[in-house]
């Protein structure tokens, strides 16, 4: 492995200079190995989980069971798998059996992580985790967060490919989450 030690940056000092509720907004004091020091904004959140589940639409084809909602940051309707954030103390894994249970009324047999990635490490510090969901089956109502509103759909994978990156279809997150499971499950 190349050394790296001429590139890290020491944290010094971490003030949180407001909370918001899915994250906290921070000034963090770092000093570089030749000795300068300077103050970055970091978010700290909550790690996330994505779940993809694959079931049988209308016509008996693979589909993606998704999740049609409202996005206040980029102030439009998206179509997304189900996802949610990890709890203090609680494992991804675990995260994401709830969450697709709550977000679709959905359980799966078992859950594989097919990818992680830092959604942007210039200044967020969580990970998030993508999982498959195999064999799912319907087994109870949605049980949504006080402030969620979520249709669930069946997508066939086919429109879901060819609509990726248009219209609804806009989430990184998903897309990147779409490709590790092209790259893996297929």
């Amino acid at each position: 492995m190349e050394k790296t030690d001429n590139l890290k940056w020491v944290e010094k000092k971490k003030e949180v200079i407001k909370d918001f509720k899915i994250f906290s907004a921070c000034e963090v004091t770092s000093t570089a190995p030749d000795g300068r020091e300077n103050t970055f904004v970091r978010l700290d959140s909550p790690d996330w989980v994505n779940i993809v589940c694959v079931v049988k639409d209308k016509n008996n084809e693979d589909a993606f069971l998704m999740v049609r909602q409202y996005r206040h940051g980029s102030n439009s309707i998206t179509m997304e798998f189900p996802a949610g954030l990890v709890n203090n103390g609680e494992e991804p894994v675990i995260a994401a059996q709830r969450e697709l249970l709550e977000e679709t009324g959905y359980s799966a047999e078992k859950f594989v992580l097919i990818g992680s990635i830092k959604p942007n490490p210039a200044f967020m510090s969580n990970t998030s985790y993508t999982y498959f969901a195999v064999n799912p089956v319907k087994s109870t109502e949605q049980s949504l967060d006080e402030d969620e509103l979520i249709d669930v759909k069946i997508i066939p994978v086919k429109e879901f490919e060819n609509k990726m990156g248009t219209g609804e279809y806009v989430n990184a997150i998903t897309i990147l989450a779409y490709l590790w499971y092209d790259k893996r499950m297929k």
